[in-house]
């Protein structure tokens, strides 16, 4: 079974893209999974676009499912996870006022965790097409970023990760202050 796992994230069985783009619908459903480390390896595996295509898709997918889930089946943990942090409520008053924009924001900086802004998402009154677009336009740029950090790693080129880290590391210490200006 490892090797079978192994294979399919390395490319190297039939239909390998498919089962790595049901890999990152899953992974993105799950609160604190490595989506860089297993985006970066995909993107590493294939030719650029063909490799960010896998992962903005299937993180897009998956980001749907669970909005989803939560305006039904999940919706009692959604509402757990909401009533335990402070600055969520803010942000849910947020996705309240404009859905599309808390959305979008919430995907550029990363303040939540993916699946934690799906689940809040899906329990406000922000529209489906709202989210799939903010969804994936916000994920966008950081999908991009890991896709050329897996891509270049495989070229060896050492200087554009660096570039991509230091995008990465502004981003989240832009989150990180906004998280604790919402915590207040």
């Amino acid at each position: 079974m490892d090797q079978f796992f192994l294979d399919i994230v390395q490319n190297e069985r039939p239909f390998a893209w498919l089962y790595q783009f049901f890999l990152m619908v899953l992974v993105s459903m799950i609160p604190f999974a490595p989506i860089p480390v297993i985006a970066a390896f995909i993107a590493s595996n294939h030719a650029f676009f063909p490799g960010l295509a896998i992962n903005m898709l299937g993180t897009t997918l998956g980001s749907f499912f669970l909005f989803l889930l939560s305006k039904s089946l999940l919706r009692h943990v959604a509402l757990k996870y909401l009533t335990k942090r402070q600055f969520l409520t803010r942000y849910l008053a947020l996705i309240e006022k404009n859905g599309f924009l808390a959305v979008l924001l919430g995907r550029i900086i990363p303040v939540l965790p993916s699946a934690g802004i799906n689940l809040i998402a899906g329990i406000s009154n922000v529209n489906l097409g709202a989210f799939i677009a903010a969804t994936f336009l916000g994920k966008l740029p950081i999908i991009l970023a890991f896709s050329l950090t897996g891509h270049q790693i495989a070229a060896g080129n050492w200087d554009t990760i660096f570039i991509v880290a230091l995008y990465v590391l502004a981003l989240f210490l832009i989150g990180k202050k906004l998280k604790r200006k919402w915590s207040q």
